[in-house]
């Protein structure tokens, strides 16, 4: 599960950043998140704490580069250039000379607009059922564009750790025919997301439903809230 969270926080949850305390995607050093996670599939409800953990900045490969560290202890790696925030890829404290992804990711493009669009590619990663009495695992694994659309600038949205104005809100929607085999065959895939960033905390909530045209495998949910912030 925490490799799954990672895959759909770090492609997905990313939003914006600047040097002052309003930024939506703080990245100065010492700043903490703790969410909630519910991953609801065909097998049923799991639910799980996460945490993530700002450890400064650090030049790798001669480029300026934002670290966050998840519970598990990957590092999730960031720049911030004139264009937005990129999303560069993860790596384990294990090594010392990470390796970027060739297909780096800009997040959300700056300035920050009311129905400003961009485009990114999505994994599906919810579509799953581990059925008996071999309890071998199936799942279909598909490249889905999404069209991403800031649709808010002043949202008002409870959480757990409490209630925050000024949100924004993101969302992303986006299909493809995936093959799944003979157990499904070709199939619409469908992927819908809505994320709210909080000003000087950064993301707070996450709503994301995978779905198919299959009845063996129709959806899988996930829902993200912040629980608490620590800002030392």
């Amino acid at each position: 599960m925490q490799n799954l969270f990672l895959v759909v926080l770090t492609s997905l949850f990313c939003i914006s950043c600047t040097k002052n305390d309003n930024s939506y995607f703080p990245l100065q050093n010492g700043l903490k998140w703790h969410y909630s996670v519910s991953l609801t599939t065909r097998d049923g409800l799991e639910k799980q704490k996460y945490i993530l953990h700002n450890k400064g900045s650090s030049s790798i490969n001669g480029k300026l580069v934002y670290i966050r560290k998840s519970l598990d202890g990957t590092n999730l790696h960031y720049s911030i250039t004139n264009e937005g925030i990129y999303y560069l890829g993860s790596s384990s404290n294990m090594l010392i000379n990470p390796k970027f992804s060739s297909n780096q990711s800009l997040i959300i493009p700056n300035p920050i607009a009311l129905n400003k669009k961009w485009e990114q590619v999505t994994t599906t990663k919810l579509l799953k059922k581990t059925g008996p009495p071999q309890r071998t695992e199936f799942k279909i694994i598909a490249e889905v564009p999404l069209e991403i659309k800031i649709v808010s600038l002043d949202e008002t949205v409870s959480v757990p750790a409490g209630k925050y104005d000024k949100c924004i809100k993101i969302v992303m929607t986006g299909s493809s025919y995936k093959d799944a085999g003979n157990y499904v065959g070709l199939t619409l895939v469908s992927v819908e997301q809505t994320n709210w960033y909080a000003p000087g905390i950064g993301l707070i909530k996450t709503e994301r439903i995978e779905k198919t045209k299959s009845d063996a495998l129709d959806k899988g949910t996930l829902s993200i809230e912040l629980t608490r912030f620590d800002s030392k």
